[in-house]
């Protein structure tokens, strides 16, 4: 008896393994992917469609000049729940440089970017289960940077435990 109950240890133990594996399969070893693929979160998938640099926004007397190069980030949220909403703000995701250093979204810049552009911005969005949002996130980066990538923030949640909460270690590259 005690042989049958050990077998079935084993078994199981096998069985989290190959689960646990075929969870981390799902992103390339380095943790780095380009436009139009997607970081994955719970129910949540997060990617980058577009992304434009520029000096300026906006036109005149009241455009905004980059100290760098403004990144224009065209960003989607799909939310793959059944039941649940998705509420995300423009804070959700960051730039980081090859040398670690973290860029936050400009929400001056992104407000201004609505003025001369057709975007609309929204502070707070609210994403319902099997739709999607987009938002353009913008970032003033150093010249200097030559390899941006964008990650995103947020909380572990149910659909995070098997694969270690990657999506915080998911790199979209912006170069």
């Amino acid at each position: 008896m005690k042989k049958l109950h050990h077998f079935r240890d084993i078994i199981n133990i096998a069985f989290i393994v190959i689960i646990l594996i075929s969870c981390n399969s799902r992103y390339p070893e380095n943790n780095i992917i380009g436009l139009n693929q997607n970081i994955h979160h719970d129910d949540f998938e997060y990617s980058v469609t577009n992304f434009i640099k520029a000096k300026e926004i906006g036109e005149g007397e009241t455009k905004l000049v980059a100290s760098g190069n403004f990144y224009l980030i065209s960003f989607k949220v799909e939310n793959n729940a059944k039941r649940v909403d998705h509420p995300w703000d423009n804070s959700i995701a960051y730039i980081v440089d090859e040398n670690g250093k973290e860029y936050e979204n400009n929400l001056p810049a992104q407000k201004k970017l609505t003025e001369s552009s057709s975007f609309g911005w929204i502070e707070k969005h609210v994403t319902s289960p099997g739709s999607s949002d987009t938002a353009i996130l913008v970032f003033d980066i150093p010249e200097a940077i030559k390899t941006p990538y964008l990650k995103i923030k947020g909380e572990t949640l149910m659909g995070d435990v098997f694969d270690g909460g990657k999506f915080r270690k998911m790199k979209i590259k912006l170069f």
